[in-house]
């Protein structure tokens, strides 16, 4: 039975940064709505079965229901995801039984909370979350449509999918955490909102991309050094102030476009390992304060090329569309 999994957070987009930049909401009944366009594509390209987290909002339920005579759909037995570890969870149970590939609605977080989970199976994310780099903005029936080609076999990985990268913290010497996009340093001690939307009080980032299309940590980058999703490369930054040499400007935010200082940067290769002397303070993963920076941890970044498979949507769809000629003129 051909599988897709899918992984709907129903608490994306909805911390601090709604308060204080003018950052969409993208509301349950949207992304349930999303997922009945998903599953029409899902449908389309043959998939049988979903297999999803299960969440307090019950976002699948609509979509389960409309399209209960062509797809299966089963939960992961959990309790209702909540929390970022529950989404690691769950991430794991579908990644274990075998789906063809991962839908998630979500931000950055999300999608990070998925990749701890590790695997090969393609990612087509969907963006409901703030600050998105990591997903897209793609239409659900038009997202369905490329889930279900790649994996139904319609489309291989190769021709729909690009590996990205991530950052891989380690405490001590060993692998605590990771992220998709951005890690940034911060003088502030708790985690309190969690949510970073005060850049004043961080000293590095370090991105695995910064392009000029996104918004965010990663903008900022991008007006040093333009590196991409598949580039085998990353950035390095110290954050400088109003009176450093070279300043950019940047979109930090929805409704955001602030001057930043820059004392300093580089590029990261592969493997390279930086030790974080700034202590006490906190690491914020893909814009979420997550890791205390205490004096008797010794707390090290390095870039990985090793994370997960994501699928470009409009690569895919031109794929299947290239088969589908060549199959109809009898090529």
């Amino acid at each position: 039975m051909i599988s897709v999994g899918i992984i709907a957070n129903p608490a994306a987009g909805k911390d601090i940064r709604r308060l204080v930049a003018q950052g969409r909401v993208v509301s349950d009944q949207e992304k349930s709505n999303t997922l009945l366009r998903v599953y029409a594509g899902l449908r389309s390209m043959g998939i049988e079965r979903v297999f999803a987290m299960p969440e307090s909002s019950g976002l699948t339920f609509a979509a389960a229901r409309e399209f209960e005579a062509d797809i299966q759909t089963e939960y992961v037995n959990m309790p209702a995801a909540e929390h970022g570890g529950a989404t690691a969870r769950a991430a794991a149970a579908i990644i274990e039984d075998g789906v063809g590939a991962i839908v998630t609605l979500g931000g950055d977080g999300t999608n990070r909370n998925v990749a701890t989970a590790g695997g090969e199976i393609p990612i087509v994310a969907i963006s409901t979350g703030t600050n998105n780099v990591f997903p897209q903005m793609v239409e659900g029936t038009l997202a369905g449509i490329a889930a279900g080609a790649v994996a139904s076999g319609k489309v291989s990985r190769a021709d729909s999918s690009v590996r990205s990268k991530r950052l891989e913290i380690y405490l001590d010497g060993e692998l605590e955490d990771i992220a998709l996009v951005d890690v940034a340093v911060s003088r502030e001690l708790f985690a309190g909102t969690r949510a970073v939307w005060d850049l004043g009080t961080i000293t590095d980032v370090y991105l695995t991309r910064a392009e000029p299309a996104c918004i965010g940590i990663s903008a900022i980058g991008a007006h040093l050094k333009r590196v991409h999703l598949d580039d085998p490369e990353g950035l390095h930054i110290q954050m400088g102030d109003s009176q450093s040499e070279l300043q950019v400007l940047a979109p930090t935010g929805p409704g955001t476009v602030q001057e930043i200082g820059i004392a300093d940067w580089n590029t990261m290769n592969p493997g390279d390992r930086v030790t974080i002397d700034l202590k006490p303070g906190m690491l914020a993963l893909d814009g979420e304060r997550e890791i205390s920076l205490l004096k008797d941890r010794h707390v090290e970044i390095t870039l990985s090329v090793e994370g997960p498979w994501v699928v470009n949507v409009p690569r895919t769809l031109e794929a299947l569309a290239a088969g589908n000629v060549a199959a109809s003129s009898g090529s």
